[in-house]
């Protein structure tokens, strides 16, 4: 491992877990890089600490100072299984984002794209490019984006012989170079499981590097996140969602009627923007409005393989919420293939 990719490993540890002591550092048992690689890059503890603080800190990421050492085992009898499981509830928890984006005003119109697979041969960078133009025709200032913002890697078998771009700085590189950028135009994205691979792989978590490099690029989080959109009681949730299982086995719509069906009571958003699925349909079900958004990756051979058809395109969407509800809904898509 270079410099950066140890100092980004240890640096998701130190963010994950706190300032720790060396020895609760030794028993995490995780991906990480040893004590032994940390002194040949940092010196010793103390300045592996102080780098690590310092990349996050230049991230905007505020670290908790508090020692660990009541966690030292020989100390203190504690459950490792319990402290592992706390750690992966925490790390999801930190991941899922919710209520994180607040647009005021009862009125909007908003793109919206999924799946742009950034790095993939099939990748549809034209469309892309002639997406944005027209939300900078309509007036838009805000654009959702649903995950795969990239491709990743490893995400199924051959998957590399798909890629035009490897590596997660590579695809990082690309998508900071590459995606369109309009004036007054930000778009709001979550990342989904292909950008998850290089976080699964290396703890590489790409949405943040994207943001840090492009402004206009901000990243709400891994798999969902809920946008509260209108002033006072005039409100709405719009959420952002990726889900992680297979493609469809019964109908279109049957994935979006199964999330909407299994949330608790109370948590349902307004209006669902769901990607992953490469299917483009509008659906209202149990009060919620469904919006599958396509993508903008044309058919792999991995897809065309498996019998999955993709709904290229994006979306154009008008919204007027009124007291406690949606009032009036238009949702426009510009399709390309299917």
């Amino acid at each position: 491992m270079d410099n950066n990719d140890v100092l980004e490993r240890f640096a998701w540890v130190i963010r994950t877990y706190g300032v720790i002591s060396s020895d609760f550092y030794d028993r995490l048992t995780i991906d990480k890089p040893s004590r032994w690689t940390l002194r040949q890059h940092f010196g010793n503890w103390e300045g592996s600490i102080q780098a690590a603080k310092k990349l996050l800190s230049d991230r905007g990421i505020r670290v908790e100072e508090k020692k660990r050492e009541s966690l030292d085992i020989e100390e203190t009898p504690v459950n490792e299984e319990v402290i592992k499981l706390t750690k992966q509830i925490e790390e999801l928890t930190r991941h899922i984002q919710t209520d994180k984006l607040h647009l005021g005003g009862t009125s909007h119109k908003f793109g919206y794209v999924t799946d742009t697979h950034l790095g993939s041969l099939f990748s549809d960078l034209a469309l892309l490019d002639t997406a944005y133009d027209i939300f900078e025709k309509e007036g838009i200032k805000t654009v959702f984006h649903s995950g795969d913002f990239c491709d990743g890697i490893r995400v199924y078998r051959g998957q590399e012989f798909e890629l035009s771009v490897h590596g997660a700085d590579g695809q990082v590189n690309l998508a900071v170079e590459r995606y369109p950028k309009k004036k007054g135009i930000t778009t709001y994205f979550i990342t989904g499981n292909h950008d998850r691979s290089f976080w699964k792989l290396s703890g590489n978590e790409i949405g943040e590097k994207i943001s840090s490099k492009r402004p206009d690029l901000v990243h709400l989080g891994y798999q969902e996140a809920n946008i509260v959109v209108g002033d006072g009681e005039c409100t709405a949730v719009v959420r952002l969602f990726h889900p992680e299982d297979g493609s469809m086995s019964y109908s279109i719509s049957y994935k979006a009627q199964r999330y909407i069906a299994e949330l608790p009571s109370g948590t349902k958003p307004d209006i669902l923007l769901m990607g992953h699925y490469h299917k483009a349909e509008v659906l209202f079900y149990r009060g919620v409005v469904c919006i599958q958004g396509g993508a903008l990756q044309a058919q792999t051979p991995f897809m065309r393989g498996k019998k999955i058809s993709a709904a290229v395109g994006f979306w154009v969407i008008d919204m007027i919420v009124g007291p406690n509800r949606i009032v009036s809904l238009a949702p426009k898509f510009f399709p390309i293939r299917s």
